[in-house]
């Protein structure tokens, strides 16, 4: 179990909270909890005694607490993941002075606020409670609240529903959520239903004989009512859930007072008559015929299912399975009465927003890592069943390294080459120059005597005139070249015939 000190949090004397409850107020957690990284915590400090409500002793609050945190400690992994989803559970205990003072919470994510601009105050945020959905729309304008927020009549159904299985995740241990009513519930209806159950702290397992759990107004069991037991139970949560969700499916004024679910506020044609005689039996006195909050659950869910159309991903694939890293996937797929598609691949890269419509047959997409390609498709009603496209490998273009390629090919050394100095060209001379001991072959250059280009013809002159004199030219050129040549060859011949001979080289 995770205990800190409440000097570690890092909470400024004099603080306020930021709420406040019935057994305790608030606090923001600057500080980061070992254990707890990455989370943004509160600390829900135990009110004093002389600030609890009639009955309540504060030791026995923070030994609730601690016993609630450690029922977390002993549930596995799995389970503690479907409790994080549904509850704001307890986390850590906190201590002052060495005496447990209180516990840490999750801070409860922005989607389960709403905006607020009442006409007599300021706006701001107020946390989604349960109540909004049994309220009247003057109520909610009163308070500044869009009534988009609640969303539509099957949405109300399906905040029921998930509701009714946040009760059951809690149930599926041998425990007893107690405080259970419309403001100690939050909901969001964006990107789908979800509701958080808060307050957990009062969560009592079922023998403990000596818990103390609270009731909300109008929320009491009749048989703690007529005092036919003291303690509740998990028979007196489906009770009141069964009250939370009558009044979630009949709003105005006097919901927040509903026991029936056929009432002159009820939402007509939402519930058929199975579901009346099951909200009935939920709420009713005889406490053998309630049901449990998984049969609450799975009527529910069948229910949104039969009044919506949810959209259908009949199939979907990739373009390629093999691609060259940077190069377009293109992920084709089938589908009806969606309004987004959504695509998954590994390390929780997603890519949403896709308009079906516009890209009808598929969308390009270049995912960073290779690996799995999921679909789903989404309408206002929820997804439909994900569906594997594939599984993309990439493939790596080499890189070329001349510097490496060439670093294991041996170079020859030639050391006593000199170098050529760029004026070494200018000194050369524009004819050849043969030079010996006894043959001075050094001539000359030869003047010669090119004919001038073809002049003289006027302008615009035909075409044929102008490759006549061109051709006449080109001939004389040719005859001064090898007129001169011929003379050069006949001087050579005659120098060399008159060298001495001296015998052959040795």
């Amino acid at each position: 179990m995770i205990t800190i000190d409440v000097d570690a949090l890092g909470i400024p004397p004099g603080t306020k909270p930021f709420a406040d409850g019935a057994v305790g107020a608030l606090f923001y957690v600057p500080n980061p909890v070992p254990g707890l990284e990455g989370r943004t915590l509160v600390f829900k400090q135990a009110k004093p005694q002389t600030d609890l409500p009639t009955g309540l002793d504060r030791t026995q609050v923070l030994a609730q607490m601690r016993d609630v945190v450690a029922m977390r400690d002993a549930m596995t992994i799995a389970e503690v993941a479907d409790l994080d989803d549904v509850t704001v559970w307890p986390l850590a205990v906190v201590r002052d002075g060495g005496n447990d003072d209180g516990i840490l919470l999750d801070l409860i994510a922005p989607e389960f606020f709403v905006a607020t601009k009442p006409s007599n105050g300021l706006a701001g945020k107020a946390l989604f409670e349960l109540q909004f959905l049994c309220t009247s729309a003057g109520y909610l304008d009163k308070m500044g609240i869009s009534q988009s927020v609640t969303g539509d009549f099957v949405m109300r159904l399906a905040m029921a529903a998930r509701l009714a299985y946040a009760i059951e995740i809690v149930h599926r241990h041998p425990v007893v959520f107690g405080d259970l009513h419309a403001k100690n519930a939050v909901a969001a209806t964006q990107p789908f239903a979800r509701v958080l159950l808060m307050d957990c702290d009062s969560v009592a397992e079922l023998s403990d004989s000596g818990r103390v759990q609270l009731h909300g107004p109008c929320f009491t069991p009749p048989e703690i009512a007529a005092k036919q037991q003291k303690l509740q139970d998990q028979k007196t949560d489906v009770y009141k859930l069964g009250l939370c969700i009558i009044r979630i499916l009949s709003p105005g004024k006097g919901g927040t007072q509903q026991t029936d679910p056929v009432n002159p506020t009820a939402i007509p044609g939402l519930l058929d008559h199975e579901g009346i005689t099951l909200l009935r039996r939920a709420a009713g006195h005889a406490r053998s015929e309630r049901p449990t909050a998984a049969e609450l659950r799975e009527y529910l869910v069948r229910r949104v299912y039969s009044l919506v159309t949810l959209p259908e991903l009949t199939s979907a694939t990739l373009s390629h399975r093999v691609a060259l890293r940077g190069s377009d996937i293109f992920v084709r797929w089938e589908q009806q009465y969606g309004t987004e598609v959504r695509i998954f691949g590994a390390g929780g890269w997603l890519l949403d927003g896709i308009d079906p419509g516009r890209h009808a047959a598929g969308y390009p997409i270049k995912p960073p890592t290779a690996g799995p390609i999921d679909v789903e498709v989404w309408n206002k009603h929820g997804p439909s069943r994900r569906v594997r496209a594939g599984y993309l490998d990439y493939y790596e273009l080499p890189t070329l390294d001349i510097a490496a390629q060439l670093r294991g090919i041996p170079r020859p050394v030639i050391s006593d080459l000199p170098a050529l100095d760029a004026g070494a060209f200018q000194a050369l001379q524009p004819y050849p120059v043969a030079i010996g001991p006894d043959v001075n072959l050094a001539y000359p250059a030869l003047a010669l005597d090119y004919p001038a280009t073809p002049h003289g013809l006027a302008p615009g002159a035909p075409a044929e005139a102008v490759e006549r004199a061109q051709h006449r030219a080109n001939a004389a050129i040719d005859q001064t070249v090898g007129t001169a040549m011929k003379r050069l060859t006949r001087v050579l011949r005659g120098r060399l015939d008159k060298a001495p001979n001296k015998g052959d080289p040795k």
